[in-house]
């Protein structure tokens, strides 16, 4: 199940949620507003040979 990242604008809390399909709002677990959904980045290390690669053949990077 994919996770999912949301912004609550009233208490400027950031949070994560596992959906089978992302919604455009969902109550904040802090305050209980509205919080909106937002492109989340991967985070990962570049350090070591962490992060992402496409794979071969596929004509990118």
């Amino acid at each position: 199940m994919p996770l999912f990242e949301y912004h609550c604008r009233d208490c400027e809390e950031t949070f994560e949620k596992l959906q089978r399909q992302p919604e455009q709002e969902v109550p904040c677990p802090h305050c209980g507003k509205p919080a909106k959904r937002v492109v989340s980045l991967f985070s990962g290390s570049t350090e070591g040979g962490g992060g992402c690669a496409s794979p071969a053949g596929s004509g990118f990077g």
